[in-house]
């Protein structure tokens, strides 16, 4: 069994993700879970069958129940790891956003699996202005938290100001183009002492100002002094207080409140990523009376109550803390969507029919399999390999061979379960090499390296087909991906070629030596993250595959403890890997966040594994986090694919594909990359 977290299907590989524009502001580290994608309600069988051709590309309108089905009044989830937060302003995993996002609302959200369009949440509608630079959302007037309370645009801008000074989680995505600097905060005291980044809401000092407040004529103690300000003002909100108000109204700053019910964004600059951000769980709406009636808001430090407990707008009222082996998940009794005409809610606003919803974690995989069968659950994470336990080897032979085929979404169902199969998501894996060590230094080796890697073989034998080869850094589910930018071709001689041309003397398995009078080429050392079977049989194939062209590969299983303090290490020095496996999940769906994470240059110690150095790719970065010109962009990441592919640092090997398992009796079940989990106010 494969050890590694997944959702509720695939495999996950190991992530560290480095939130930067310009520069690395923020780290997040972790092993993900997995996603879902939209299915058609007919798509669900009792009888063994495979079902294709759906169309899950977008959502407008939304899904009904048969009044055929019998829905359940509760269902339990098996997953395999627990949330760390539930708290919007710090959350980083899968299990905590899976949860948020059935909690809390954000203002918009991705449109199905269209990663570059959304739709509205909390926002009936919105429009962009003065060249992608000013946003203003329109919130529908009747929304409520969960304990009936209003929410409007004062909570929105609570929320996004109290995001921004936590700096927290995945929280540097909402800062950027918000805050002081072009979104790189300052360096000012904390709480702690110490002095770090504060992310001050742009224009902040100026409403301080225009609201009454005197503040200091220098600027660093002035920003300093607003970011305290900030978070006494958020402590003790009181919408009723006209100096809060006025505050809250001054026109020049990140977050406007226009009247109760808009809200406007003001960017420095037209931030490509914007709406990707806010869609994530740091865009999430949070109480303000919960928040100070529990900690209130402190810069750079978290909310320990927030963290285990939740109070939102969404479908669902989070039952008990989090820190259990499992969590209740209730319909919210005062859900505001049903005022909505139901032929415009879309997917995201549909009212909860299942009222109950039990999160199981369960850290064994064979029992997780045994109460799907028993009908103990009704959903589960079960790994690939574990498939055919559940619908048989033909079963994941009849996948295999429609995947293969390049068709999906397609469901298999048999003894009373069905495998969903939705297509490419934003996992991926690759090979990271060092190019500040010998022997990776030279561009022929990177190059003989990679055409000797067969990434084919690697998804058929170790992901039973449920993967696929793409060309990083941005994957099939991500805009601007280009899918006639071709990779390397899988070709050994040429691999052996190059590095016989490079000076290498080499023996190959059958004993025969390509150029003895060249230098013995060394044993060369593969990291990969232990606790993973995939991973290691992953390590195992290219061990194998590279021997075939007379490279020794040693293998070194680490904790991802051990891999993350070695990125401490400089690029030159032998503690660092110079050659890994290893793997991405982008927080947010935008091409700007691989593409950050994979080649900036400038990096803290987690980001950019294979240390990439270019100043054209650096500048192209630059240019794509600052335009939201859909042909500029696709010229950029055009060029950025085609350095990379030149420079052999990376090797791509597998882009995976996202599944669920459920019991043929659920239906309901969609699919979106931006979806920590399932959404579960539209299961039946």
């Amino acid at each position: 069994m494969d050890n590694r977290k997944t959702y509720l299907g695939i495999s996950k590989s190991l992530i560290a993700a480095v939130i930067i524009v310009i520069i690395v502001i923020s780290v997040i580290v972790g092993l993900l879970l997995f996603k879902h994608n939209s299915v058609s309600n007919n798509m669900v069988s009792t009888t063994s069958s495979i079902i294709s051709s759906v169309s899950t590309t977008s959502f407008t309108s939304s899904t009904s129940a048969s009044a055929n089905v019998s829905i359940p009044s509760s269902i339990t989830v098996e997953e395999a790891a627990p949330p760390v937060s539930v708290d919007p302003a710090t959350s980083y995993d899968i299990a905590g956003g899976e949860i948020i996002q059935n909690v809390y609302q954000t203002l918009v959200f991705y449109n199905g699996t269209n990663t570059s369009s959304f739709i509205g949440v909390l926002a009936e509608n919105w429009t962009v202005e003065d060249n992608g630079t000013v946003y203003i959302f329109h919130l529908w007037p009747f929304i409520r938290f969960s304990d009936g309370s209003p929410l409007n645009a004062t909570d929105v801008w609570f929320s996004f100001y109290r995001t921004m000074l936590m700096d927290l989680g995945i929280s540097i995505y909402i800062s950027q183009a918000l805050a002081v600097n072009d979104g790189l905060g300052f360096v000012g005291k904390l709480p702690n002492g110490k002095y770090g980044t504060i992310m001050l809401p742009n224009g902040i000092v100026q409403a301080f100002e225009y609201a009454g407040y005197n503040l200091s004529s220098n600027q660093t103690i002035a920003m300093e002094e607003a970011a305290y300000d900030l978070a006494y003002v958020l402590s003790h909100f009181n919408v009723s207080n006209v100096t809060i108000q006025k505050l809250m109204s001054y026109p020049h700053q990140a977050v406007v409140v226009i009247n109760p019910y808009t809200v406007e964004f003001n960017l420095d600059y037209p931030y490509s990523a914007f709406l990707a951000a806010i869609s994530t769980s740091a865009g999430a709406i949070v109480d303000p009376v919960f928040v100070d009636e529990h900690g209130g808001v402190q810069i750079d430090t978290p909310n320990t109550y927030l963290s285990t407990h939740a109070l939102g707008s969404g479908p669902y009222v989070l039952e008990t803390p989090i820190g259990g082996s499992y969590v209740v998940l209730s319909a919210n009794p005062n859900y505001w969507a049903d005022m909505i005409p139901s032929s415009m809610r879309n997917p995201m606003l549909q009212v909860p029919k299942i009222k109950t919803i039990i999160i199981d974690y369960q850290t064994n995989e064979a029992v997780r399999i045994l109460d799907l069968q028993q009908g103990k659950a009704q959903i589960a994470q079960v790994d690939v390999i574990d498939l055919p336990e559940l619908i048989g080897n033909s079963g994941l032979q009849a996948l295999q061979s429609s995947l293969s085929q390049g068709k999906y979404p397609v469901v298999y169902t048999a003894n009373n379960v069905s495998v969903y199969v939705w297509g490419p998501s934003p996992q991926i894996d690759f090979l990271a090499i060092d190019a500040y060590q010998y022997p990776f230094n030279i561009t022929a080796v990177r190059l003989a390296i990679a055409h000797a890697i067969n990434p084919v073989q690697i998804q058929q034998e170790v992901y039973k087909g449920f993967a696929i080869s793409y060309v990083g850094p941005l994957d099939p589910s991500l805009p601007f991906y280009n899918s006639s930018i071709q990779g390397y071709t899988y070709d050994p001689s040429l691999s052996i070629e190059l590095l016989e041309q490079a000076g290498f003397k080499l023996t190959l398995p059958n004993g025969t030596i390509i150029n003895p009078n060249g230098k013995p080429f060394p044993t060369i050392t593969l990291t990969y993250q232990t606790g993973s079977t995939a991973l290691q049989d992953e390590a195992l194939l290219i061990q194998q595959q590279l021997a075939q062209i007379g490279i020794n590969v040693q293998l070194n299983p680490e904790s991802i403890v051990t891999i993350v303090e070695s990125y401490l290490n400089p690029p030159n020095s032998s503690s660092y890997p110079a050659f890994q496996l290893a793997g991405n999940f982008p927080p947010v769906l935008s091409p700007i966040d691989p593409a950050i994470y994979l080649l900036s240059q400038a990096r803290l110690h987690h980001g950019n594994p294979a240390f990439v150095d270019n100043s054209t790719i650096n500048q192209l970065i630059i240019e794509a986090v600052r335009t939201n010109n859909p042909q500029q962009l696709q010229q950029i990441f055009n060029k950025i694919t085609l350095l990379t592919l030149a420079q052999a640092q990376y090797i791509w090997l597998d882009d995976f594909l996202a599944y669920t398992v459920t019991s043929a009796n659920i239906h309901g079940i969609w699919y979106s990359p931006g979806l920590d989990g399932i959404f579960y106010a539209d299961l039946y």
